[in-house]
């Protein structure tokens, strides 16, 4: 196998593992729905909820890089045979690069602060917190299925 198809195969592979790390939501209404202390607790104290946040503060970063870099790379070594898919790959890989940046600017800091947060006493503004961290979250689920959507376009060029 050359190294052009190696690196759209890892590439496919990466974006869809980032796709199903970030897009699906299974406690999304609850959380939205949640009041202060409720919501505190879900996010803090839920067994399942601690896993799930360990995991991803690990895994979508690496998975992350990962499409980023692989769509980058094959992109570059598609430049010249199909520079509609060399486009489309790299759309890709700044979808990724754009969800990282939301992640890093809004997720990240609104996470520490409700980590630091007790059920027991209402945090002033917390609602604008969480209406923040979930416009963003509904942001980045987007420019994942964006990146995902590109590398598609890009794979089905190649058929």
């Amino acid at each position: 196998m050359d190294t052009t198809r190696a690196l759209v195969r890892a590439h496919a592979a990466a974006t869809a593992a980032l796709t199903a790390a970030v897009v699906p939501e299974p406690f999304g209404r609850r959380r939205r729905a949640a009041g202060f202390a409720e919501y505190v607790r879900h996010q803090q104290y839920v067994r399942h909820q601690q896993r799930a946040d360990a995991v991803m503060r690990r895994l979508a970063p690496a998975l992350s890089v990962a499409a980023a870099g692989t769509g980058l790379a094959a992109a570059a070594a598609q430049l010249r045979s199909d520079p509609g898919a060399s486009a489309w790959r790299t759309g890709s890989a700044v979808a990724v690069a754009a969800a990282v940046v939301l992640t890093v600017r809004v997720h990240v800091p609104v996470n520490r602060r409700l980590r630091s947060w007790s059920p027991d006493a209402e945090v002033p503004g917390w609602r604008g917190q969480r209406s923040r961290w979930e416009r963003a979250h509904v942001a980045r689920r987007a420019l994942v299925v964006l990146a995902a959507a590109c590398a598609a376009v890009a794979a089905a060029r190649q058929r």
